[in-house]
């Protein structure tokens, strides 16, 4: 039986959170953000900051540092000084202020939408943050997950499924279902 599409199709992952939990490996919250705000679905890496467990965003000498992860909010507070009611993906997709703890997972599976849209995905490819990547139409900053020919950081993720948002180098973008290449403890 092939899909049908309804009444709403997925036409971009602007709304979408950058980053879920398919399969939760090791990860930990113990560290609090440090250098700048954490964006949820960006690399990171632990580091010490006043003597305090902290984690930052990569940049490009942390190539090949096995404790590069991937982030996600510890707790999903609704926004309540808003004038309007923030949905549960923006919630989620909201940065991470300096001195908050940070959730970081070192391994498992995730579905990822962060993802440069002027790049090509295939099932197998191996991907890493590249801290200069473009972003989805939609999604602030700079900063994205890509195949590793111009990531600052290799081979953290394989993908295992690649769905397109419309068109991925338009609005659209990319949901890429991946698997990291480390084990669970």
């Amino acid at each position: 039986m092939s899909p049908t599409q309804g009444s709403h199709p997925l036409t971009g992952v602007a709304g979408l959170a950058n980053v879920t939990v398919s399969y939760p490996g090791e990860h930990w919250s113990d560290a609090v953000a440090s250098g700048r705000a954490v964006t949820p679905g960006e690399a990171v890496i632990v580091t010490n900051s006043g003597g305090v467990l902290a984690v930052r965003p990569v940049v490009a000498g942390d190539n090949g540092d096995p404790r590069v992860a991937i982030a996600l909010r510890t707790v999903d507070v609704p926004e309540q000084e808003s004038p309007r009611a923030l949905g549960p993906n923006e919630i989620r997709n909201q940065s991470i202020p300096v001195g908050e703890y940070v959730h970081r997972y070192l391994s498992g599976g995730f579905n990822i939408t962060l993802v440069d849209p002027s790049r090509t995905y295939n099932p197998g490819d191996l991907i890493g943050w590249d801290i200069d990547g473009k972003r989805p139409t939609g999604k602030s900053g700079v900063g994205s997950w890509a195949p590793n020919a111009n990531a600052d950081v290799d081979s953290v993720f394989e993908i295992a499924h690649v769905r397109k948002a419309g068109d991925p180098e338009g609005a659209g973008g990319y949901i890429l279902t991946v698997k990291s290449l480390k084990s669970n403890p």
